[in-house]
């Protein structure tokens, strides 16, 4: 009897990357000072690049997410974080015979530190930087849903207005990491794709903001 891993092989990766959040947040909350649950939305701004002898496009939307913050001491914050947008994607060139308009969702899952700086007991500004999966989706399947390692960068700043409730004003900078040379970030399915290719990246920058609920200090 053949056994074929490839039909297993996403179900299996799927289940070893939530037994890694898992054993990740488990041994956070035994480190962590602090524990914050932030749900957040926002305002993601247009991405345009290049592709063979053409451009595409993401278009903006709001995005909706959350993020899971470990502080391990006054200065250094671990943060697990998702984000979701629903928006279009477009690209045109002499290689795509038909202009590409096609409805999308873009969605994260990342990892990341932020540097604390705190300035009172109830203001706190930070930085820090992110890693993790950036997922094309496409609804209408006209294309394969395509994910890409990603990292990103962020910046801005907590105020607490009691010992656990608080505010979270934040601008991000997302960036898929496309090979150069490889296809193009998303290309159509079923043998059909047409080797449009880019070494751009693909940059998201956009604003959030969220309530903080924190669960201990």
């Amino acid at each position: 009897m053949i056994i074929r891993l490839n039909k297993y092989k996403p179900q299996i990766m799927k289940k070893l990357f939530l037994l890694s959040v898992l054993v990740i947040v488990s041994f956070l909350e035994l480190k962590a000072q602090g524990v914050e649950i932030t749900p957040i939305t926002g305002y993601t701004f247009p991405a345009s690049y290049r592709i063979t002898s053409g451009n595409a496009r993401l278009g903006d939307g709001q995005n909706w997410g959350g993020n899971l913050g470990f502080s391990l001491n006054e200065h250094v914050e671990i943060e697990l974080s998702y984000s979701y947008m629903a928006t279009r994607a477009t690209a045109s060139s002499p290689l795509i015979n038909n202009r590409v308009d096609v409805r999308t969702q873009v969605h994260y899952a990342m990892i990341g530190a932020n540097r604390l700086f705190p300035t009172s007991d109830a203001m706190t500004f930070f930085a820090g930087m992110k890693l993790g999966t950036g997922t094309l989706a496409f609804p209408d399947r006209e294309f394969n849903n395509i994910t890409k390692f990603s990292w990103g960068f962020q910046g801005g700043m907590k105020y607490f207005a009691s010992d656990r409730i608080g505010i979270r004003l934040q601008a991000n900078l997302k960036m898929p990491v496309v090979s150069a040379g490889g296809r193009h970030w998303w290309s159509p399915g079923g043998g059909t794709a047409v080797g449009v290719s880019t070494w751009s990246p693909i940059v998201q920058f956009g604003f959030t903001g969220g309530i903080i609920f924190r669960l201990q200090q």
